[in-house]
């Protein structure tokens, strides 16, 4: 009897020993044990997602490439568009208009008859003093190679449409230079009252902007 009770205290003497050893060697496990944690929840990994700052850095970049892309686009119609211009039309045997300089040439003015219909010239819009100018020459002679003859310029005001330049010159002396053929059209000229000028300065001013809407 004595014998097996000995026996029995050696037995939980040895099982304190070796529980006592392995919470040593596993201080996780001691301190699991000793606050009642559970250990056997899964182990759960996290990936980091990217931050607002990141997505809304690429969506500026996204809207920045498509403002190029959008630009690129838009300059390139825009050279397309760079002349619109008509032959033997209505006002014009020939009418070419520049959208970048918003500058026309005529040749053959039909719509005015002081010019006849053999003539030469050109408008423009200045867009920072918002003017128009017009200039034109009537085919009389040519003594250069090119259009001479009696020639017509003035500038409108485009908010007044009021006259504020005008210069009537006329066509060369032909006599004096030898072509006998032009005599009756030596130093004509053709003046133009401010009526006159208003109108033909809003004829072209309505022409340009219907073009422009083109």
């Amino acid at each position: 009897m004595y014998r097996r009770f000995i026996l029995i205290i050696l037995i939980l003497f040895c099982i304190n020993m070796i529980f006592t050893g392995c919470r040593k060697n596993n201080p996780v496990l001691e301190n699991s044990v000793e606050s009642g944690e559970k250990r056997d929840e899964p182990i759960v990994s996290i990936i980091d997602e990217p931050n607002k700052e990141e997505k809304s850095a690429d969506a500026e970049k996204e809207k920045e490439l498509a403002e190029e892309v959008l630009e690129s686009t838009f300059h390139q119609g825009a050279l397309s568009k760079r002349n619109y211009e008509v032959i033997d039309g209505e006002a014009a045997n020939f009418l070419s208009y520049n959208y970048q300089d918003r500058s026309m040439y005529i040749a053959g003015l039909k719509v005015f008859e002081e010019f006849s219909t053999l003539n030469e010239g050109g408008i423009s819009i200045v867009s920072d003093e918002n003017i128009l100018t017009f200039g034109i020459t009537k085919a009389t002679g040519s003594v250069t190679g090119a259009v001479d003859g009696p020639n017509v310029y003035f500038e409108m005001n485009l908010t007044s449409n009021e006259i504020i330049d005008s210069k009537f010159e006329p066509a060369p002396n032909y006599a004096e230079l030898g072509k006998t053929e032009f005599i009756k059209h030596s130093e004509e000229v053709i003046e133009l009252t401010d009526e006159r000028m208003v109108e033909i300065g809003l004829y072209f001013k309505e022409l340009i902007m219907e073009i422009e809407k083109k």
